[in-house]
């Protein structure tokens, strides 16, 4: 399957806002703790901001021409395994619930990769016009990641 530009910024868009979904399980898992729902939605808010800036840049470039015919097969195979990664987690949060400290840690696996995955895709070789925003998508997520490890020594024992 051949996998345009097009294709691979829709799975963008779709892994943010699975992630944001999965904040949101979270949000709603502790709603009884202020605090903690808050700082899940603040989380749902930013991933839902990423496929927004995501749609802009991606109605921009409507208008262009493919430049040839670019496939992004590796990248979209990466990203399509991540957005079944993060679904099935939320499906379990969903069903299972999940602890403080185990949606502290999901979320720091769910920022760290998708920085490393932001920091990968290389259809802004072809577009450039992307390469502000993935950069600064990966640097937030990098940032997210290293307020879930404070996060976690905050409140990785906390009762809810």
């Amino acid at each position: 399957m051949s996998n345009s530009w097009k294709d691979v910024l829709e799975l963008a868009v779709a892994i943010e806002l699975e992630c944001a979904g999965l904040y949101e399980v979270f949000a709603k898992r502790f709603s009884g703790r202020r605090d903690l729902s808050y700082f899940w939605m603040n989380y749902a808010e930013a991933e839902r901001y990423h496929a927004a800036s995501i749609r802009i840049h991606q109605s921009a470039l409507a208008g262009m021409p493919q430049e040839g015919e670019q496939e992004f097969d590796s990248e979209s195979t990466d990203a399509a395994g991540f957005l079944g990664a993060v679904r099935t987690a939320r499906e379990k949060a969903e069903r299972e619930g999940v602890s403080i400290g185990e949606a502290l840690k999901l979320a720091r696996w769910v920022e760290e990769s998708s920085a490393e995955l932001h920091g990968r895709i290389q259809f802004f070789k072809v577009f450039p016009e992307f390469g502000d925003l993935l950069q600064k998508m990966a640097e937030e997520d990098r940032a997210h990641r290293d307020l879930l490890a404070s996060a976690e020594k905050r409140w990785a024992n906390a009762s809810v």
